[in-house]
């Protein structure tokens, strides 16, 4: 015979463990503990992301400073090109015209890049003093967070004996129920967080809808472990 004054010890027992656990989980100190990981994680994050910045400005800045040096040869030669026509009386007007023109284009070229490198340079400077700021609020952080997690630890040290004891006396409850019974709690402890229920008028306690004449037969028979049709609960009967 199921012994159901068990089975609801061991629902109120495994509630006192979650409650302790729940408690020890949402300390003052455990909760800053967890903000301080997300910042960390967060600050982590941003670094990893400066640093890829960094990384890809770098080469932008490689690239485009080789084009510079590129063009300024060009516009060089341009130039020497343009005094030897200038001396050269055979040299046409529109030889000229174009070559001059050739010129403005180069230099054109020229300031937009070097205006780019400019502004490129300076990013790289903000961001690298934003990284070495990141570093410096990751460093504080991570001081905060040893500090938390040293206090955490030890109130998790002064509730480790009492849930221990609490979960030792769960395990003590259940050597009076079947293992089948045992493995059925747990599994519909995965969807609430009360798996037995029982009846009051018809209806079970657990969803409150209302259960069918065989299941209330059931029940009230004092000897079976039902179950309700509608959400899945244990229904047992509880002495008074």
């Amino acid at each position: 015979m199921i012994n159901f004054e068990m089975l609801w010890k061991y629902q109120q027992t495994d509630a006192e463990v979650d409650s302790l656990k729940k408690e020890l989980e949402n300390t003052p100190e455990r909760l800053k503990l967890k903000k301080l990981r997300r910042l960390l994680t967060e600050q982590t994050d941003r670094i990893k992301g400066f640093e890829t910045g960094l990384r890809d400005k770098e080469a932008e800045i490689e690239a485009k400073s080789r084009e510079l040096e590129e063009l300024l040869r060009s516009y060089d030669l341009e130039q020497e090109e343009l005094n030897i026509m200038l001396e050269d009386e055979e040299a046409t007007s529109a030889e000229l015209t174009e070559s001059r023109k050739a010129m403005e284009q180069l230099m054109d070229r020229i300031n937009s890049l070097k205006k780019a490198l400019t502004s490129a340079v300076e990013w790289t400077k903000k961001t690298e003093a934003d990284v070495k700021d990141t570093y410096a609020r990751g460093a504080k952080l991570k001081r905060d967070y040893e500090a938390a997690k040293t206090v955490v630890d030890t109130e998790k040290m002064e509730h480790k004996p009492v849930i221990e004891k609490k979960e030792k006396e769960l395990e003590l409850i259940a050597r009076h129920l079947t293992p089948e019974i045992v493995k059925r709690y747990q599994t519909l402890k995965k969807k609430f967080p009360n798996p037995v229920a029982s009846l009051s008028d018809n209806r079970c306690t657990g969803c409150l809808m209302n259960v069918s004449m065989t299941t209330s037969r059931r029940f009230a028979s004092g000897t079976e472990l039902t179950e309700c049709e509608n959400c899945g609960r244990m229904i047992a009967p509880r002495g008074e």
